[in-house]
């Protein structure tokens, strides 16, 4: 385990000495990278990838939805050791579910704004004759 004189004695060496220096994505754990349920890590369940010097270990929160700014003032067991692919594709899901989440609020926030029983109906409205038929 290689880790940067400038990293030594802080969180991330803490998390990665804990994790023993593989990725600790497990898909039976909530916060996983999402791989499941039909695909799986070449070892099973649990990544267990190694750090290497072209793709080293990412220590992000637990919880994905905590942002950039609020992690930095996690402690160790709030953090888990993700290899650089289990960490995008987490990533990548978090943001695409936050996307739908807010379009949907934005959907329900522009309902509740203009709702469509107060608005006049649009198009060429039937005339008293036509009314009386319907």
């Amino acid at each position: 385990m290689n880790i940067p004189e400038v990293l030594t004695g802080t969180v991330y060496e803490a998390v990665v000495e804990r994790s023993g220096a593989h990725c600790e994505c497990d898909l039976r754990e909530p916060g996983n990278c999402g791989l499941g349920p039909v695909t799986f890590h070449s070892t099973g369940q649990c990544c267990y990838e190694r750090e290497t010097h072209r793709s080293p270990l990412v220590a992000a929160p637990r919880d994905p939805e905590v942002s950039d700014r609020d992690a930095i003032t996690l402690t160790a067991d709030e953090v888990i050791v993700l290899c650089r692919g289990c960490y995008v594709r987490r990533r990548n899901r978090t943001e695409k579910a936050r996307g739908a989440r807010n379009q949907a609020a934005l959907l329900a926030e522009e309902n509740t704004l203009f709702p469509s029983d107060l608005l006049p109906p649009t198009g060429p409205t039937p005339t008293e004759q036509q009314r009386d038929v319907a």
